[in-house]
């Protein structure tokens, strides 16, 4: 599989993009469009998040989307140089006619024959002439076209488009990986989270028979048991949501992957380990430098640039050489005719029509260059605002990690207490559904986490990687 890797060259060099164009177009085009994808080499392992991205990478529908407007614009680059060369244009005409002139002028000598003037006859029984026609146009200087030779704005302008789309294609590249790493996490963590979810009904249900027996007793109040029914309800609420995402989280991945709602995908139970937070000055400097959307800008404003060069160029005469070749033969004898020749256009006045174009042109592109520090600006500010997330929920986490193992701690205190008679089993029930609540708070969390790293991985256009 081609990945996609960051363009070294800050200034856009066409060579470099070309190359990335080559080999994005060099991808095979498995299907047309409409047709239902279908991936039947899954390992027999259960996939982990690396094995899903890989898959996803070759069966994403906007992947190969990607690949086709590349096409697309590589063949426009094509058609736009060749309209700046000479165009050639034949055409052969064969006719059968009988008749008279139809003209004023034969008209008139009809009359004058009928009157005793001297005419000539001008009717034809039945005759057949063929027409043979050859036209010429070469554009010498038109659009800011020199003999087609040089880089004219019509061409740059294609070329800065294909440009755009190639570095959009790195974009669409993480945004891919970052919607299945975040249908794999939160899958994964509903699995994970489904036993002891199941335990805490469980251990309500238990909870809430003790206080029937209680109240029946006459060691119970008619509240503890609403009170213990209404949590029982909401953890039975809460199971079967977990399990319907669990659910949810398949048949999206089945999707993600290219295969059937109904297909059967064996995942891994266990998440990754979140990396360390890289460093934020390193990625600063690299995004800056590399960033995709700093470069899908950079290519907009050459194409507003080309399109402003485009229209100073229509201010000024073009120049076409013509040339044409005619012939008319009845098989008997024939005519010919050459004509050759040059045409200069000279814009005069057209009420300012066209100079106030060009004046939009010109604001246009240097609104787009003013724009390419806004570019840079969201950057950064997406950039510090991951961190301070990434740090306040690792903060969370670590105050969430000692609750959860003081809880544990008064979970084994009552459990042996219990065992000795000391005390009641609502006690360690409390203190189990205690700490139960509090793991699963801690990992959504930690969950919370993973995907606060694939959104770093994302913002940074896959100029720092993660999960490659």
């Amino acid at each position: 599989m081609i990945k996609f890797a960051p363009h070294r060259n800050p200034i856009l060099a066409s060579s470099s993009v070309g190359l990335l164009a080559t080999l994005l177009l060099s991808l095979p085009l498995r299907l047309q469009a409409g047709e239902v994808k279908t991936y039947s080499n899954l390992p027999r392992h259960p996939l982990t998040l690396r094995d899903c991205i890989a898959i996803a990478l070759g069966e994403s529908p906007k992947l190969e989307a990607t690949r086709f407007d590349l096409l697309a614009a590589g063949a426009e680059i094509r058609a736009a140089q060749d309209l700046l060369w000479p165009n050639l244009k034949g055409s052969a005409t064969g006719e059968m006619f009988s008749g008279s002139q139809t003209s004023k002028f034969a008209i008139v000598n009809a009359s004058t024959t009928t009157g005793g003037g001297i005419g000539t006859s001008r009717h034809v029984d039945l005759a057949g002439i063929g027409v043979f026609d050859l036209k010429l146009e070469y554009p010498l200087f038109k659009d800011g076209s020199i003999f087609g030779f040089n880089d004219a704005p019509p061409v740059e302008i294609k070329r800065a488009q294909r440009d755009a789309l190639a570095w959009t294609a790195h974009l669409t590249r993480e945004d891919v990986i970052f919607r299945l790493t975040q249908v794999f996490v939160d899958t994964v963590s509903a699995q994970n989270r489904a036993e002891p979810v199941d335990r805490r009904v469980e251990l309500l249900q238990r909870a809430l028979d003790i206080h029937k027996e209680q109240q029946q007793k006459g060691l119970g109040l008619p509240i503890d048991v609403e009170l213990a029914t209404k949590q029982l309800n909401s953890a039975q609420s809460l199971s079967n949501a977990l399990h319907e995402q669990a659910v949810a989280g398949h048949l999206g991945l089945a999707k993600l992957l290219g295969l059937s709602s109904s297909a059967h995908i064996s995942i891994a139970s266990t998440l990754p380990e979140p990396p360390a937070p890289p460093p934020a000055a390193q990625l600063f400097h690299t995004m800056m430098a590399q960033h995709p959307s700093l470069k899908v800008q950079l290519a907009t404003i050459q194409k507003a640039k080309q399109d402003y060069r485009l229209e100073n160029f229509r201010l000024y005469p073009s120049v076409t050489a013509h040339g044409s070749a005619l012939d008319v033969s009845d098989f008997n004898s024939d005519a010919h005719l050459f004509v050759a020749g040059v045409t200069v256009d000279i814009p005069i006045w057209d009420f300012g029509a066209q100079l106030n174009t060009m004046r939009a042109r010109r604001d246009t592109y240097y609104a787009e260059q003013a724009r390419l520090g806004a570019v840079g600006n969201d950057l950064t500010s997406d950039l510090a605002k991951i961190y301070y997330d990434i740090y306040a929920l690792s903060e969370r986490i670590l105050t969430l990690e000692v609750e959860a193992g003081k809880l544990d701690r008064d979970l084994r205190v009552a459990q042996s207490q219990q065992q000795q008679g000391i005390t009641e089993p609502l006690t360690a029930i409390d203190a189990e559904v205690a700490l139960i609540n509090k793991q699963e708070e801690l990992e959504v969390d930690r969950s919370r986490r993973l995907l606060l790293y694939a959104e770093l991985q994302k913002a940074m256009g896959g100029t720092w990687k993660w999960i490659p």
